[in-house]
């Protein structure tokens, strides 16, 4: 229901309008109900448009003079789906005319939905009712605004109509792995010239294009996790370099884009002397071009060939918005980023020069590296003749320490060898070394303050004697009459409630089976269903007290939970700890169990291969529902071709949203599932040598053609030609129609050779009408709608931009991609090849035949040819009357109608050189 609405003169008007149509219902003897008159003024006012109202009110009166009570609710059932496509449901455009804002350009909100969409990354503007909008909102502005507010029209549209971007053959969009960062790191992120994303509920991400929209936006953002580690990567790199003063500098110089950056004279520092001067004042009077005289006022991406002379004239004539430096002149310099080589160039008179010694940046040599590695801490620093390092747990407490003697690597290097020799192979963030040992120190003091109180004053080591070792007779100050050390051992316990132990009952022992028998007890009692129960490990260490009585619960429910250890770094590395959790699992055999990390990452090798992901992915989809999996794969079929192909083209996205379906069920395959995530996360496809094209059967009427579902281009390419010759052969002798026709619906996979990804298409195709096999029907379809002047008006119609990509496309696909198909296949069967040129002209020829009277749009394409044709025509009349053009002929003469028609038929103009 709408609430705190603004009555104007349009909410007004509408009412009275909607007041006439129910009126004239009513005389003519219909009688609406209170309830149902109720809801057509709510929708009329949400809505606002009077044909809408009309043919409401009359397809109700027109239900309700039937009594068809389930019309009248399927009438306002629709009504309201109307209502909720507005994007506050509570809110019309009649109201926000009536608030005083009149343009059309703005959807109306009320606040809780402004900060709602705001939230989700959506630009929100604080409407005056005196017609203004202002700049986009923040949170802040949002909240303190007291009218109405409004998203741009274009914008609702994207969001309402957001699952119609993707044509029905596609897969869907691949998005990359993605990090969310917050906006302070977001704004020094987009400062450096990192590329951010908003976070939406879009099918892909949206870019953010300006400053502004992270400083107004919502608290957090997205970034590509490669783009960030790179980032943070080089944060680090730049510590190396005093001379470079910003990340976005070390973006510049340290990085690998295409990128140019723009250096101008700082005020109040020497360089002034030589400000605006050219080379030759420079070295006629003695002065030397430094670095720290000039600072960073631009960086931009090199696009294409983009030359010194292109930025040259771009920061004279047509200087970018976000410039803020003076016209590019004498004295600057532009640094070049062609990929990872970097060259400094002096803008000189009248040309440029490279002035290498420019880049010449001194590397300081790093003398302390801190880690951090899964929640453990290590750090590494510099000393005579090699390095000095130490290993944390997760609490910063030492773990293990020592010298590396060995000085002649850098420290980077030293590390990497220490981590891999301790094992520590996970994830690797760099930290602050100061904070690491102010976090060391702080937990030494903690330690030092327990040993100081449970020890009292400092005793001598006669004392110590007196204290520890087993014969009092043989105190002679030194320690060499222990008693056994005794070791560890685990002790099992059950808790009718687990987080309060005295709430229950509670049994503990070293018996595993005992313990386990003793839960189950438990589990059986209904009234222990709200305390939940628990079993687990207890360890006991009598020499260490620190560790000793360390308890852990490790059953819940039905499920024995090993992976709880993976938190607790220390025990969960204990032998003693991985050997007691198997002994649950087998005193458990029937309950779920999810083993540790290490035991999950060795089911899957660490780098898969396709083939591998494929038939891991098919075995646990039988696996988890063995009957939707018959239901759905024949026996027989190769799904795991089908799941490899689906993998080479970039598909893992949905293969990792059908395992986290899988993960989310706690079943006995959520773990392997879970580890398969991961590894699609770090898939990359690999190609064989001279990869064939491959064609996947969607479906086809003649079954033989079906199997396999999965074949090689050529092979199917030779069975489709053979059958369609044989078939188009059996034609009616009265209408010359083949007797027989099947359609097949195919995906056509390739990759030429260096790709790392498949490209694929779909496409339906008749056999047995003469045109060949698949290859021979995908040119004739592609032909069609290269020279149909019907399907080309058409297409323009989408706009001149789709439908210059579209062309793009088609012409791609005529000249590169089709051949490339072809060159795996037999060569075209002459009287194929020549029947479907026949039948093109002659479909073109009978349509121009109908356009006695053209319209409009064909009247300009033929202006736009005329001078085309008429050299076809003089070709013809020499050649012969019934000679008729070759189709490529005929595919020039179009291409370069469509290249007039958009004014790209002369270099000056733009010509695409392209499109041929």
């Amino acid at each position: 229901m709408a609430r705190n609405m603004i009555t104007g003169i349009e909410t007004q008007k509408m009412q009275e309008y909607t007041q006439e149509q129910i009126d004239r219902a009513e005389h003519m003897g219909i009688a609406i109900p209170a309830d149902v008159k109720e809801q057509i003024f709510e929708y009329a006012n949400l809505v606002g448009e009077e044909e809408k109202v009309r043919t409401l009110v009359r397809n109700l009166a027109d239900a309700v003079n039937r009594s068809d009570e389930d019309r009248v609710e399927e009438l306002l059932d629709d009504a309201q789906m109307d209502i909720q496509d507005l994007p506050d449901p509570t809110i019309g455009k009649l109201e926000l005319r009536d608030y005083g804002y009149t343009a059309e350009d703005m959807v109306p909100l009320r606040k809780a939905a402004a900060l709602d969409y705001h939230r989700m990354g959506s630009k929100i503007y604080c409407l005056g009712s005196d017609g203004s909008k202002g700049e986009y909102a923040s949170k802040e502005m949002i909240q303190a605004h007291e009218g109405l507010f409004g998203m741009e029209s274009q914008m609702w549209e994207r969001i309402r109509d957001q699952d119609l971007d993707y044509a029905d053959e596609d897969f869907g969009a691949f998005q990359e792995p993605m990090n969310v960062i917050g906006q302070e790191e977001a704004l020094k992120l987009y400062d450096a010239g990192a590329d951010i994303y908003l976070i939406t509920n879009f099918s892909s991400p949206i870019y953010v294009t300006e400053r502004m929209e992270i400083e107004r936006g919502p608290e957090h953002y997205q970034m590509s996790t490669e783009e960030l580690e790179r980032f943070r990567n080089l944060e680090w790199e730049m510590q190396k370099y005093p001379q470079i003063q910003s990340l976005k500098e070390a973006n510049l110089l340290l990085g690998t884009r295409r990128t140019f950056g723009i250096y101008q004279i700082r005020d109040g520092l020497p360089g002034e002397n030589y400000a605006f001067m050219n080379m030759s004042f420079i070295e006629s009077h003695g002065m030397q071009i430094k670095k720290e005289d000039y600072e960073l006022v631009y960086v931009g991406e090199l696009f294409g060939n983009m030359s010194l002379d292109d930025i040259f004239e771009r920061f004279n004539i047509d200087r970018p918005e976000d410039f803020r430096g003076h016209s590019l002149s004498v004295s600057d310099i532009v640094v070049l980023n062609e990929g990872g080589k970097v060259t400094a160039h002096f803008v000189d008179s009248i040309s440029f020069e490279q002035l290498d010694s420019f880049l010449n940046l001194e590397e300081q040599v790093l003398s302390e590296l801190a880690y951090e590695v899964g929640e453990r801490y290590f750090a590494i620093q510099r000393t005579e003749g090699g390095y000095d390092y130490s290993f944390y747990d997760e609490d910063f407490r030492l773990m293990d320490g020592g010298v590396y003697e060995n000085g002649e690597i850098s420290i980077e290097e030293a590390a990497e060898e220490l981590l891999e020799d301790e094992g520590w192979t996970g994830e690797r963030i760099r930290g602050d070394y100061d904070q690491l040992m102010e976090k060391v120190e702080e937990m030494d003091e903690v330690v030092m303050a327990e040993i100081q109180k449970s020890q009292g004053e400092y005793k001598p080591l006669a004392k110590v004697e007196e204290l520890e070792e087993a014969n009092y007779n043989m105190i002679d100050n030194v320690l060499n009459n222990m008693p056994p050390k005794k070791e560890p051992y685990l002790e099992y316990f059950a808790a009718e409630c687990d987080e309060f132990h005295d709430m229950g009952a509670y049994e503990k022992s070293t018996d595993v089976n005992q313990i386990a028998a003793v839960y189950e007890k438990y589990r059986e009692n209904p009234e222990n269903a709200y305390r939940v129960c628990s079993m687990g490990i207890i360890y006991r260490d009598p020499e260490d007290s620190y560790y000793d009585d360390a308890e852990f619960a490790i059953v819940k429910g039905n499920t024995v939970l090993g992976n709880l250890m993976d938190d607790v770094r220390f025990y969960g590395e204990l032998a003693l700890i991985r050997e007691g959790i198997e002994k649950i699992h087998d005193a458990l055999p029937d309950y779920k169990y999810v083993p540790m990390r290490d035991v999950r990452e060795a089911m899957y090798p660490e780098k898969m291969t396709t083939e591998q992901l494929a038939e891991a992915l098919d075995e646990i989809a039988e696996a988890f529902d063995p009957y939707e999996y018959r239901d759905n794969v024949e026996t027989g079929e190769n799904t795991v071709q089908e799941v490899m192909l689906d993998l080479q083209s970039g598909n893992t996205h949905s293969y990792i949203s059908y395992l986290k379906d899988i993960v989310d069920e706690e079943c006995d395959q959520s773990v392997r599932a879970g580890v398969l995530i991961e590894r699609l996360k770090v898939y990359e496809p690999e190609f064989p040598k001279n990869l064939e094209p491959m064609v996947y059967v969607n479906y086809c009427e003649e079954s033989a053609l079906m199997n396999p579902r999965c074949q090689k281009l050529s092979e199917l390419d030779a069975k489709t030609a053979e059958m369609d010759k044989e078939w188009y052969a059996k034609r009616d002798s009265k209408t010359e129609e083949p007797t027989k026709i099947t359609k097949i619906y195919v995906t056509v996979y390739y990759a030429e050779k260096g790709e790392q990804m498949l490209h694929h298409f779909k496409k339906s195709i008749d056999i047995g009408n003469g045109h060949g096999g698949i290859v021979s029907q995908l040119k004739y379809d592609n032909e069609m709608k290269l020279t149909d002047e019907y399907w080309i008006n058409y297409q323009k119609g989408k706009g001149s931009e789709e439908f210059q990509k579209y062309m793009e496309d088609l012409t791609d696909m005529q000249n590169h991609v089709l051949p490339y198909l072809q060159s795996f296949c037999n060569l075209e069967e002459k009287g194929v090849k020549e029947r479907r040129e026949q039948q093109i002209t002659e479909r073109n020829e009978g349509r121009a035949d109908e356009r006695g009277t053209s319209t409009e749009a064909n009247a300009v394409v033929k202006d736009a040819g005329k001078a085309d044709r008429k050299q076809v025509q003089q070709k013809q009349a020499v050649v012969g009357k019934d000679k008729k053009l070759s189709i490529h002929e005929r595919l020039e003469i179009n291409k370069r109608i469509i290249q007039e028609k958009q004014g790209k038929d002369k270099p000056e103009r733009g010509a695409d050189r392209g499109v041929r």
